[in-house]
């Protein structure tokens, strides 16, 4: 009777590590649900990648295979080109930018989009063209809205606490 417990605990155990090493192999889901969150498909491509930018892309101009290859070439470049921008030195580090710093970069980075938007649209059909420019004009309105309510800024002071008046 007692080897027929130990068995069965045995048994159990095994059970349960198998389960564990399965779920630990499977593989975790891929990026924010479709349509690219509460913020548009545009502002979701912050700190995603030139992966789910490609995705995005894919979807909605239904990009063919060879194009797919060459935009996805042209977003990790652009990547690449925001990257190297974006790293600053440790002397840099230590000093916060002034508005003109930022203002320079924000400009170089508009430029090295605009390169890649170019790029994207001379890979493009007719149709995916048109689709695209509508893409870029809702991109843009888009990033003047969070500009001109300060997305450049200092995040907002919290809000007050609650009133505790009964």
């Amino acid at each position: 009777m007692k080897m027929t417990k130990w068995k069965l605990a045995a048994s159990c155990a095994l059970l349960g590590l198998s389960t564990v090493g399965l779920h630990a192999q499977s593989d975790p889901p891929q990026g924010p649900p479709p349509g690219g969150g509460p913020h548009g498909q545009w502002r979701g491509e912050r700190g995603g990648g030139p992966e789910r930018q490609l995705a995005m892309l894919t979807r909605r101009l239904n990009l063919t295979a060879e194009q797919q290859t060459g935009v996805k070439a042209l977003l990790e470049q652009q990547a690449t080109q925001v990257m190297a921008l974006r790293t600053k030195t440790p002397s840099e580090q230590a000093t916060p930018p002034t508005a003109e710093a930022r203002a320079a970069e924000r400009k170089q980075m508009d430029a090295i989009r605009d390169e890649t938007d170019t790029k994207i649209a001379a890979l493009l059909n007719e149709d995916q063209k048109k689709t695209f420019t509508d893409l870029l004009a809702q991109r843009k309105a888009a990033m003047a809205r969070r500009e001109a309510e300060g997305g450049d800024g200092p995040p907002p002071p919290p809000p007050p606490p609650p009133s505790q008046d009964r």
